[in-house]
């Protein structure tokens, strides 16, 4: 297209081309669109980056070919592509000289001087655009000045703007600022709130501008006059929940016990499980404790179940010598699961809408007094994933301090931090146990961990909280402070083990391994000489660090040993898996030396709150197991201190079951029959007294259940010789040897089930008498008759020994063993089987 002469051509001031030659054209119909690419990349097809000059006709050389093209209206400089700083730059490279040099960058030629023309325009009217939108800068800092005549203000523009009517409010605008954003997801107040997620159909409702405003009004002008109205009265329904609240309830007061058993149980709840899950403020709860007790005060119902809930948790742990049991569970076990149930009922008629800080403490109290008591283990996991929801609908997820202090004062915000953190642990726990996914490996939360301070720092009436100790130093809060910066390993952790298993290769694992490593090692180490409470006041608890540290260090440890254990049998295919063996052994162990540690101390908080004794000893039996008998190795070298933490395990687990009962035997047995199977695959003993040491070890604890029984019951069934006749024992380990009468099989006084010398019917029977070491095998020095067909053996002498333990009866001597196995509870062939082992899993899991 031939260009015009720039003389036959002059510019308006609105940027448009007027022709001298008079032509009366008429304008086009339709207005083009501006084309934003350069002339240039247009012509050659070419995607262009909108800048002077383009990147395309710099790198072709043709830079000075590069125009664009320009209209009326034109659109901003930031839909051009076009910042300031280039603006500015380009309109200095394009004012000439004025002097009558020649410019370095441009010709004199016709073509040159209408293109600079065109270029001037395109930034004058990029000027004007950008001071209209910046209110009057300029693109370089300076402030334009319209020179242009005002435009003349008519009079019946000022009346009409008068006169304009007000908008009435469900008509304007509603705008929400950044900082009240998250703001819009709660209602309500301290823990009476509810949470919205970002899609909810409430929130869709407020979204809508102006309709609250609208129903008001309608309310008001259009239902009110004719006594359309509701009937709700929100003082007086709030005064009668806080007068019900106020009640007492006769039926849980009942199952209260003297105030010394409570005061005991609950001294020993404060003690060791409050320094790791924090569910009570310890001052105010005493003060309201010592209330509870005075004659004077009414008991509310709510605060009747808190104390039954914790004296749920600390009824076993609280237990005294000797222990009393019924049929296979302690008196004290009993009294919890009663507490439990009895609360159980109390919650269900309440109102799940008005809650507040107490009711959700009860919630954690009765999940940790049912995991302490091994109650319907089965519902772990969907029970804190409950607790899960329902705290998340409260909103207890999110920071309570974008709210106003006085919906959530900060005590409650504190309050909330805490319940928040101890469901988080609940919830991650019974993921891990039962090899579930937790619903927190998805969600989004941004509420910050609880302070490290103790609770003397703060109460009810704090404006403000004090500032977070160090880590260093340790607190009540120290563990969930703490905890929470391992929290995001652990939810990963969790999310992968519970996900396919095709992708969680060994380079993930070894990663994993190492980023746990070094969350351990960022733990701090407390002084426990240091941790001693410096205050007078006698009933204050000590600080226990030694609790939160073992704790923090487990919750990491736990997961090296689902990690490794897909690629354990692999190490006979390749070698480089001979690391898994070694850090999934030193993990079982290290987990087995720190319970100890605890167990030793008389702490057996973490003893019941886990079931670390059981798991960790088949661990360390199933890595031991894989390496081959006399195999130099550092996992069969560390043989004997294997053997060891198996014992320490099996010791834990006896002292829980004396103090809570038998009622599920199944782990206590298979731990039983997995140390005998340790033994004889290490050559400690032969097969056949590694299986009569693991039915002796078994039936000796449980006899001493049926021992405490209150009311005792007969030792001696009904027609039954007073001295029982056993298989044998082995001379100079249970006492001197007699011929029992017409059985030709020796007797031990003292032994199992034997009475002390000069036994008879009113003989005293002493149920701990036996040496717990005695070896249930016959040995004597001649060969005895075996007229009963009882399957023999050989001993290491070459003679004939009866393979059964002391506690199988033969024909003659059916009648004669004290052992009831109803009474116990189970079947014995149930539990160990006649050659090939078939549990039922639903009854060991529990109901």
């Amino acid at each position: 297209m031939p260009r015009s002469d720039p003389s036959e051509q002059s510019v308006s001031p609105g940027g448009t081309e007027a022709h001298e030659d008079g032509d009366d054209r008429a304008p086009p119909r339709k207005r083009q669109r501006v084309r934003l690419s350069c002339l240039e990349c247009r012509r050659r097809k070419l995607s262009c980056d909108r800048e002077f000059p383009c990147s395309r006709c710099l790198q072709s050389g043709t830079s000075d070919k590069c125009e664009y093209e320009t209209r009326p209206g034109l659109a901003p400089p930031n839909k051009l592509g076009l910042s300031q700083g280039a603006l500015t730059g380009l309109d200095s490279r394009l004012s000439l000289p004025s002097t009558g040099g020649e410019s370095p960058y441009f010709r004199k030629d016709g073509r040159d001087l209408d293109r600079i023309r065109r270029l001037e325009m395109e930034v004058a009217q990029l000027r004007n655009l950008l001071t209209n939108k910046q209110g009057g800068a300029s693109v370089d800092g300076s402030t334009l000045q319209d020179h242009s005549p005002p435009e003349p203000k008519h009079h019946e523009d000022d009346e009409r703007d008068k006169e304009e009517p007000e908008l009435p409010q469900f008509l304007r605008v509603q705008t929400t600022t950044a900082d009240k954003e998250e703001l819009r997801f709660f209602r309500g107040k301290e823990f009476k709130t509810r949470y919205f997620g970002p899609h909810s159909a409430f929130l869709a409702f407020q979204e809508l501008t102006g309709l609250c405003p609208f129903m008001k009004e309608t309310s008001e002008e259009w239902l009110r006059p004719h006594r359309i109205s509701r009937n709700k009265d929100r003082h007086k329904r709030a005064e009668d929940r806080d007068k019900k609240f106020r009640e007492p309830d006769l039926a849980l007061e009942a199952l209260l016990p003297s105030k010394e058993e409570a005061d005991h149980m609950v001294s020993i709840y404060l003690d060791q499980f409050e320094q790791i899950h924090r569910i009570l403020h310890i001052p105010s709860f005493r003060r309201d404790y010592a209330k509870f007790w005075d004659p004077n005060e009414t008991r509310n119902a709510a605060f009747t179940a808190l104390i039954l809930s914790i004296m749920g948790i600390a009824s076993c742990l609280a237990a005294k010598l000797p222990h009393k049991f019924e049929k296979m569970v302690s008196i004290s076990y009993a009294n919890a699961i009663k507490w439990i149930e009895a609360v159980e009922r109390w919650q269900e008629v309440q109102s799940q809408k008005h809650r507040r800080l107490i009711h959700y403490q009860i919630a954690c109290l009765i999940y940790l007094a049912k995991r302490v008591n091994t109650m319907k283990k089965k519902r772990y996991w969907k029970n804190a994933g409950a607790m899960t929801q329902d705290a998340i609908s409260v909103g207890l997820h999110r920071e309570p301090s974008h709210m106003r202090s006085d919906k959530i004062t900060p005590f409650q915000q504190e309050m909330r931090r805490r319940i928040w953190a101890t469901i988080q642990s609940y919830d991650l726990q019974a993921s891990f146990d039962h090899g579930l996914p937790s619903i927190l490996s998805t969600l989004h939360y941004d509420v910050n961990p609880p302070h490290n301070i103790d609770d003397d720092e703060f109460d009810e009436d704090t404006k403000e909280l004090p500032p977070s100790k160090p880590p260093t130093t340790y607190t009540y809060s120290s563990y969930q402070h703490l905890s929470r910066q391992s929290l995001p390993l652990r939810l990963e952790l969790s999310r992968v083990l519970t996900g396919p298993p095709e992708d969680l290769d060994y380079a993930r694992v070894v990663r994993y391994t190492d980023e746990i490593n070094r969350e351990i090692d960022a733990l701090p180490s407390w002084d426990v000489s240091d941790a001693d409470n410096d205050d007078t006041d006698e009933q204050q608890t000590q600080k226990k660090p030694l609790l939160a540290y073992t704790l923090l260090h487990i919750q990491l440890r736990q997961y090296i040993i689902p990690l490794h254990q897909p690629f354990l049998r692999l190490r006979k295919q390749n070698s480089k898996y001979q690391y898994s063996e070694i850090i999934y052994y030193n993990a079982a162990r290290d987990m087995v030396l720190l319970n100890d540690q605890l167990f030793q101390q008389g702490i057996r908080t973490l003893n019941f709150l886990r079931e670390d004794s059981l798991t960790l000893a088949i661990n360390l039996c199933s890595v031991t197991m894989l390496q081959p008998r006399g195999s130099t190795n550092m996992i069969m070298i560390n043989s004997k201190h294997t053997v060891e933490a198996l014992e320490k395990c099996l010791a834990m687990k006896e002292d829980r079951i004396l103090r809570c009962g038998n009622n599920e035997p199944w782990g206590y047995s298979i731990m039983c029959a997995a140390f005998g199977l340790l033994e004889a695959h290490l050559g400690i003993k032969t097969p056949q007294e590694a299986k009569a040491a693991s039915a002796d070890r078994f039936v000796t604890l449980h006899y001493k259940v049926m021992a405490g029984q209150d009311p005792p019951v007969s030792s001696q069934p009904t027609g039954s010789q007073p001295g029982p006749s056993l298989v044998g024992a082995t001379p100079g380990r249970g006492g001197p040897v007699t011929h029992g009468p017409s059985q030709g099989h020796r007797r031990v006084n003292n032994g199992p089930f034997s009475a002390p010398p000069g036994d008879g019917p009113s003989a005293p029977f002493d149920p701990f008498s036996r040496d717990k070491g005695m070896t249930p095998f016959q040995q004597q020095p001649q060969p005895q008759p075996n007229p009963h067909g009882i399957a023999t053996g050989s001993n290491n002498n070459g003679m004939e020994m009866p393979v059964n333990p002391w506690w199988v009866p033969n024909t003659d001597t059916l009648g004669e063993i004290p052992v009831n196995f109803e009474q116990l509870g189970y079947s014995v062939n149930e539990l160990w089987g006649g050659g090939t082992v078939t549990w039922d899993w639903d009854a060991m899991m529990g109901s």
